[in-house]
């Protein structure tokens, strides 16, 4: 029988070095900088410009310091995939707002359809019914799986993720009271409100959680700890079996297991599952009537040139959880599935302000639209290949610094390591971000060993891959100072 390797150790590690190293960075002083000026970029201030400190330092006195952890640029205006601030300079986005402007800032189209919707008058609706709303959800339900009969809007992501958590429980124990397990997989993300929080990765254990759900659990995940040889796993499906092994081992029967989630490509690392581990995660739900929830507030809408990350796989999703690109700018996201899920609630046992918002709708469908007419999913594959090409190059020129560069679509990540302990490098990926952002390109600070590479779709091929060189050159300061 496959057995696991240093499970234990490995999540000790993956704790250990993947601490948040990000300070304050909106109280970070301004620091002199090489003049840039090419087509897509333009720095000619100290960053942050000198004119921006007041405002910056303002940020720092009335935010908390968790909302203070992204680089210490004061966002005047974006469009398409350029971002400005007030002195001037502009940078290359390859943050996309946290993944989320899938059809470029500001989009024109977008932009109309707002402002004609504002004339209209609809600002605010709760659950009652409009014409908007179902417009969206049965275009939603045309592009969704076949077996996708309804849609519940929600606002953001971690919402879907509380949701789903209920309805997967309503379901499962309607079958039978213990049956109310769920599982997710150590490094996976889906958000931070309570239930999330506890489906996301091993963040069940953070000592703030006096009571931690214990009947969700987490199944070690494939290629977890990128460069330290734990993705070297051939036999995918043994490797799934044996998690669930250890569950039984612990008194956890696979007919007490409501639902599993998983991200359709893990966010923090863009390391695509094993197709072989999906399917066998698949079957075995099949076998044990458990619901499959694939969590796509990232890769969904095309980011990893599809309509949904989880068609990579060529698996059956039972509940899809979307935002973020869904409408490219507003708040919105939802899930999908079989109506016999999602109407396990009844009216009014949980109700939401905000969700399905008339404006979002309104961002939604011209969003959408644009995704078709100007191919951006197609767009996004083809781009991705670019990406890849070029990052397979960084790698390649630093080949003690890098331990791989992944992803699909537009979702790329570069894992930064320390050439002393072969271990993942917080601080290396983190100066290497800045070091980027100071040379015209704006990237995510994530707090993990990894450099995040995510422009809008309707980023111009020459744009992406300066961009990419422009990370070259960030990685090569960033070493001479680290």
């Amino acid at each position: 029988m496959f057995k696991l390797d240093n499970t234990a150790n490995q999540r000790t590690t993956m704790k250990q070095t993947t601490t948040s190293s990000i300070p304050n960075m909106f109280l970070r002083k301004a620091e002199e900088t090489q003049r840039i000026e090419t087509r897509y970029r333009r720095i000619t201030t100290p960053i942050p410009a000198n004119e921006t400190l007041e405002l910056m330092s303002a940020s720092a006195d009335v935010f908390p310091q968790v909302n203070c952890y992204q680089p210490p640029i004061l966002w005047d205006r974006a469009e398409g995939f350029q971002i400005y601030d007030s002195a001037g300079n502009c940078w290359i986005d390859f943050s996309s707002t946290a993944v989320m402007t899938n059809t470029g800032h500001g989009h024109p189209a977008i932009r109309q359809a707002l402002k004609q919707h504002v004339e209209n008058g609809l600002l605010a609706q709760f659950s009652y019914a409009s014409e908007i709303r179902v417009t969206l959800a049965k275009r939603l339900l045309e592009l969704a799986p076949p077996h996708c009969e309804k849609i519940y809007f929600w606002t953001t992501g971690s919402e879907t993720t509380e949701c789903s958590l209920r309805l997967a429980r309503e379901w499962g124990m309607r079958k039978d009271p213990a049956k109310c397990h769920i599982l997710t997989h150590t490094g996976d993300y889906h958000g931070w409100t309570l239930g999330a929080h506890q489906v996301s990765g091993e963040s069940a254990g953070k000592p703030w959680l006096t009571s931690p759900d214990e009947n969700i659990h987490h199944l070690p995940a494939p290629r977890l700890n990128i460069g330290d040889g734990s993705g070297e796993t051939t036999d995918w499906s043994a490797f799934f079996d044996a998690g669930i092994a250890d569950l039984v081992d612990r008194g956890v029967e696979p007919q007490n297991i409501a639902a599993v989630f998983i991200e359709s490509i893990p966010g923090s690392r863009a390391v695509p599952w094993p197709t072989e581990y999906v399917h066998r995660l698949r079957r075995w739900a099949d076998e044990h009537d458990v619901l499959l929830i694939f969590d796509e507030i990232q890769t969904g809408f095309g980011r990893t040139g599809k309509w949904f990350g989880h068609e990579h796989y060529d698996v059956r999703a039972d509940l899809i959880c979307i935002g973020k690109g869904l409408t490219s700018s507003l708040p919105l996201a939802a899930i999908l599935g079989p109506a016999d899920v999602l109407d396990l609630l009844g009216p009014a046992e949980i109700t939401t302000t905000h969700a399905g918002h008339p404006l979002s709708c309104a961002a939604a469908l011209a969003n959408l639209d644009v995704l078709e007419s100007e191919s951006l999913i197609e767009e996004a594959a083809r781009k991705g290949e670019i990406a890849k090409e070029k990052l397979q190059t960084l790698k390649a020129r630093f080949p003690e610094h890098i331990a791989d560069a992944n992803g699909l679509g537009l979702l790329h990540v570069v894992h930064a390591r320390d050439p002393k302990t072969g271990l993942p490098d917080c601080e290396l990926a983190r100066r290497c971000a800045w070091e980027a952002v100071k040379r015209g390109v704006m990237m995510i600070q994530t707090g993990l060993p990894t450099i995040k590479i995510c422009p809008p779709l309707v980023i111009s091929d020459d744009a992406l891959i300066e961009g990419i060189e422009t990370i070259g050159e960030a990685l090569e300061s960033a070493l001479t100072v680290y």
